[in-house]
């Protein structure tokens, strides 16, 4: 598979907000999202890392494509004005482990949401058949994290110490609800080797080739097909070179609304991938209630720089 290229995925605007004087809890709040394809000339000089909130700017300043045939995209200031960004898991070139100096700052950053220890996805669903709220998205009660084992997670890559955590059983849905505060967490889902950003564990159906990932992983893909069979359903998802299936649960799907209907949104789910039909088709069975989900049409945007 393809590795991700990194990249800001979107920025804070804010019209109030100033580096060096407001808090960096205050640029949530007196914010809101852009994507790189959303900046207009207003937000020049007003745009700020939601993970570091250094200010930001676009290139080019205004066209979607540049001269050189790139496509917009935010960037950091020189680290030397802004020494904050110059450890920002939004300004690395490649996706790295997100390390900790000690247990107390695990601790600390579980308690501030900043990360979030998954040990498994929910089996089954809740008892309460209203998952969906009006808007489309998932209720509380449908996403509700239950307490998990303590988790042991690795404080930093390659120093090889181990930290045991809280953990939830958790839902992909979950991590749908507030996806673009979501992209910037910490997250240490089963299967991981160290906590990394959600951003950088997300891999678009469209660069899976020959080589498949060994272990689960965290997928998107656009449905362009739904079926049902006799005993599951199958949903096609746009892809590379290879015809791509994922084989769920028909119940579960009723319940997520997932039907005809759900051709041409994107969907979320956590699989093992194998080979179908000589290795002419890509396929995985998703059948766990919490290992997918539909992404809400509104923030399929912030979707636009990781395909």
């Amino acid at each position: 598979m393809e590795s991700k290229k990194h990249s800001i995925l979107y920025a804070f605007f804010s019209n109030c907000w100033r580096y060096g004087k407001n808090s960096k809890d205050e640029l949530d709040k007196l914010s809101i999202e852009v994507i790189p394809e959303a900046f207009s000339e207003e937000m020049q000089n007003k745009i700020f890392c939601p993970i570091c909130a250094t200010p930001l700017s676009r290139t080019p300043a205004l066209k979607n494509i540049s001269t050189n045939n790139i496509s917009a995209h935010f960037k950091h200031g020189s680290h030397e004005k802004y020494p904050e960004s110059k450890v920002c898991g939004w300004r690395v070139n490649a996706p790295v482990g997100m390390k900790y100096k000690n247990e107390e700052e695990v601790g600390k950053a579980i308690e501030a949401k900043d990360l979030v220890v998954v040990s498994s996805w929910q089996s089954e669903p809740p008892s309460n058949s209203s998952d969906l709220v009006p808007n489309g998205e998932f209720s509380k009660t449908a996403i509700e994290n239950k307490n998990g084992p303590e988790t042991l997670i690795a404080i930093a890559r390659h120093t090889g110490r181990e930290y045991k955590a809280p953990s939830n059983v958790s839902t992909v849905m979950a991590l749908c609800k507030d996806f673009p505060q979501n992209l910037k967490r910490g997250f240490y889902f089963p299967n991981s080797q160290y906590v990394m950003l959600l951003s950088d564990q997300l891999y678009s159906t469209l660069k899976v080739q020959k080589e498949l990932p060994k272990k689960e992983t965290l997928f998107f893909g656009k449905i362009t097909s739904f079926n049902r069979l006799s005993h599951r359903n199958v949903l096609k998802i746009k892809s590379g070179d290879y015809e791509f299936k994922i084989y769920s649960e028909p119940s579960y799907d009723e319940r997520k609304s997932i039907d005809n209907t759900s051709i041409g949104r994107y969907i979320l789910f956590s699989a093992t991938l194998y080979w179908e039909a000589d290795k002419s088709v890509v396929a995985c069975k998703v059948l766990k209630w919490g290992a997918y989900s539909l992404l809400p049409t509104k923030y399929e945007q912030f979707l636009t720089q990781l395909k």
